[in-house]
């Protein structure tokens, strides 16, 4: 299912862009997956060309129609919503939504929208995976791995690499972790669903090669210039992480109709290609025309290295392209364009490395030989998605599967993971989370774990605090917002006086607030609970004795009380790992 939708969503991106780039604004753009010289070329010519700002705000004006009317889920990149599906609505997908997102992603990417294709083909096939699950009855959690291996599977087919697409699926979900449960299955539809696309549309890598890549050799004496590309990719990670995440704010925070912003977006996009059309026409308006629509075809003309002789003049063109595809892309997808992330950072990150390798070669032409260059562009595009996608190991596996050779891993594991740390805590995708732990998907799991080796003792050590009989109300109330505390214990040594709630101090009106004291409003508790006693035992006691606080005693020396608990405590205890018990 993934593989077919992968299929059609391609076919009608190629339908749309003949019809409207190619046949009515009269763009000839190169052709990604070839070396054929003729069908790496571009042109352009006036006035046709000024059919694209009218053909992008059309564009944008129909996927605001459709989100506004139909699925407001299909506005954006695709990925977060793919996620955020996953983690907090059990895995559930609307029907509608693969289909009409394969609509409105084909038709802003086929009017010129600056965007990729992977994002949405992921929330396609992970929408076809959810409605896979639905339709046989599966279970929450089932439906869950169902979204995220069709998920991968779109990634696998359309980038022709299985195993990468299937680890990356397992990725995204988080920034500092994975969804081992995902493997499996995701390698089994991702394997199908590269089997069904390409069979298709032919078995071979994304980007062709040349025969001198192929021969290419690992040199070791070249791994400070990758870790320097790592540095470059990470850096400009952060810039595009926070120049779409501005973006992304700024359109919504608008008070605007909401099918007037994606095409609001796409015309402020459509001026600065303008812009830059006439402001830069080296090598055939190179920087203009590369930042329409997917953009994979001038990829491929830096992998196959046909930019022409590099010069600091070629370099700078370089950079200029890819500001303009960072700025376009945020206009479009910000704005709610139905478009992907990850083609713009294949086509940032293989600019980039074009660029430094570029350099390099002009500075060290023995030790950076033309060839190699192409080495750069391929290592740069993962390089810098995989620092602002937190899923390097994903992106590792895909530059292998699409370079075709495992002699670039050496380059490709020292950029990527350069990048991963520079990006530190920047991420592109909003919804992803720090690790399973936070994810609602796991909150039963693991709180049916922590409930089972969490003693009521670490509880009550976090829940609550003891006072002195003689503290104000006031005081208290202070004291109880300060350090996070739900309950407190009243106590004087050797003697324990009963337990107070905060929710029962705010009721005391604030002129009394400071000449009573919490000992005139402490209540004794009926439940003794053993300080070794497992929260889930002793949730069972509570809820036998129905009661809502219970006191926690020690049971090491002298029997004393250290604390008391609640129900809401034992029930959330996560807090006890998340968070340290305050200094008593």
């Amino acid at each position: 299912m993934a593989g077919l939708g992968a299929a059609a969503f391609y076919y009608l991106i190629t339908v749309v862009s003949q019809a409207l780039l190619s046949g009515l604004a009269g763009l000839t753009l190169p052709t990604d997956g070839t070396l054929n010289p003729a069908q790496l070329t571009w042109t352009s010519s006036l006035p046709q060309l000024l059919w694209i700002p009218p053909l992008m705000v059309g564009g944008g004006l129909f996927v605001g129609l459709v989100a506004w009317k139909l699925a407001p889920e299909v506005a954006g990149h695709g990925t977060d919503a793919t996620i955020r599906s996953f983690h907090r609505q059990a895995g559930r997908v609307r029907l509608r939504v693969p289909i009409l997102k394969t609509l409105t992603s084909a038709v802003t990417l086929g009017t010129g929208g600056s965007g990729g294709r992977e994002g949405p083909v992921s929330q396609i096939g992970g929408g076809f995976g959810s409605l896979w699950a639905s339709l046989v009855g599966l279970s929450d959690r089932d439906r869950r791995i169902a979204l995220a291996s069709g998920m991968g599977a779109g990634i696998g087919a359309i980038f022709r690499a299985p195993l990468g697409g299937a680890v990356y699926a397992a990725e995204i979900l988080y920034t500092g972790d994975f969804e081992p449960e995902v493997f499996v299955p995701g390698i089994i539809a991702s394997v199908v669903a590269y089997s069904v696309y390409s069979s298709i549309f032919g078995f071979h890598t994304l980007f062709a090669t040349s025969a001198a890549f192929a021969n290419y050799a690992f040199n070791p004496e070249r791994l400070p210039l990758y870790m320097v590309l790592g540095i470059a990719c990470g850096a400009t990670g952060i810039l595009f992480t926070w120049m779409y995440h501005r973006g992304d704010k700024w359109f919504a925070s608008r008070s605007w109709a909401r099918p007037w912003a994606p095409a609001i977006g796409a015309g402020l996009a459509s001026a600065v290609f303008l812009g830059a059309y006439f402001a830069i026409p080296e090598q055939g308006h190179f920087v203009s025309l590369s930042s329409l629509s997917i953009g994979y075809g001038f990829v491929q003309v830096a992998v196959a290295g046909d930019l022409g002789t590099f010069t600091y003049g070629l370099i700078g063109l370089l950079i200029a392209a890819v500001v303009v595809r960072m700025i376009m892309t945020t206009f479009v997808v910000g704005a709610g364009g139905s478009a992907g992330l990850f083609g713009t950072s294949v086509v940032v990150g293989a600019f980039l490395g074009t660029a430094i390798g570029g350099t390099f070669h002009i500075l060290f032409p023995a030790l950076v030989p033309t060839t190699v260059v192409a080495v750069f562009a391929i290592v740069g595009m993962m390089s810098f998605f995989g620092g602002i996608s937190k899923a390097p190991l994903g992106v590792l596996i895909m530059v292998v599967e699409m370079a075709g050779s495992y002699t670039v891993l050496p380059a490709a594991m020292m950029s990527i993971f350069v990048a991963y740390v520079v990006t530190g805590p920047y991420h592109i995708y909003s919804e992803q989370l720090p690790s399973r732990l936070q994810s609602p998907a796991h909150r039963e799991e693991y709180q049916g774990y922590f409930l089972a080796t969490t003693t009521v003792g670490e509880v009550a050590e976090y829940e609550s605090e003891a006072v002195p009989p003689s503290m104000s109300v006031g005081e208290a109330i202070d004291r109880a917002v300060t350090h996070g505390h739900a309950v407190l214990s009243v106590e004087s040594p050797g003697a324990w006086h009963g337990a107070i709630r905060l929710s029962e101090l705010l009721k005391i009106p604030p002129e009394r607030r400071g000449d009573l004291h919490v000992v005139e409003l402490a209540r004794p508790v009926d439940l003794l609970l053993p300080a070794d006693l497992t929260a889930n035992e002793a949730l069972r006691r509570m809820e036998e004795h129905n009661v809502d606080v219970a006191a926690v005693v020690s049971v090491e020396g002298p029997s004393q009380v250290l604390g008391v608990v609640t129900r809401r405590a034992i029930r959330a205890p996560d807090a006890v790992v998340t968070s340290s018990p305050p200094a008593r």
